[in-house]
């Protein structure tokens, strides 16, 4: 109930404000930046992204090679296991078992620090984003320039290409 009464309240504000915007539209300066595309062809987002590569390159080929080895070893097992005793059968069970997860163990870790890392260098990169816009915002004496959220902007207020300029030549 609650929410329906907020949702009602705030259809009747912006009811009330977009009119006041509608009207005041030839006095503001208003711009849109497309942030997906911002994000995917800024040089900043590049950066990190091969930085990223570069960084965990090494472990991701570690952990394929560890995965190829316990491939050929439980291939080897399955061969060699109708030639060996049941003591010997269970004791090259539990060793599998073990180094199958000593890998899960190394995959997840390695998947959780390339998470923060990849989180991290996003942060950085939206934070450039967001200084480049409101750089030129202020330079361009701009009212007010979406960035995130908008479902649609016409060509006419979309800033996009002039932000990409400023960020590559930065």
């Amino acid at each position: 109930m609650r929410l329906k009464k907020w949702v009602i309240s705030m259809m009747v504000a912006a009811g009330l404000v977009l009119p006041a915007l509608v009207a005041a539209k030839d006095e503001l300066k208003i711009g849109f930046v497309d942030g997906t595309r911002l994000s995917q062809e800024a040089p900043q987002a590049k950066l990190a992204s091969d930085r990223l590569a570069k960084e965990f390159e090494p472990r991701k080929n570690d952990i394929v090679k560890a995965q190829d080895q316990m491939r050929e070893r439980e291939e080897r097992f399955v061969k060699d296991s109708a030639f060996m005793s049941a003591a010997d059968k269970q004791k090259k069970e539990r060793e599998l078992a073990g180094a199958q997860r000593d890998l899960r163990t190394k995959q997840n870790e390695f998947q959780e620090d390339l998470t923060i890392r990849r989180n991290d260098e996003l942060a950085k990169v939206m934070d450039s984003l967001r200084s480049a816009i409101q750089e030129y915002g202020k330079a361009e004496g701009y009212d007010l320039i979406l960035f995130e959220g908008v479902s649609y902007a016409s060509d006419r207020v979309n800033l996009t290409d002039a932000i990409l300029k400023k960020l590559k030549a930065k």
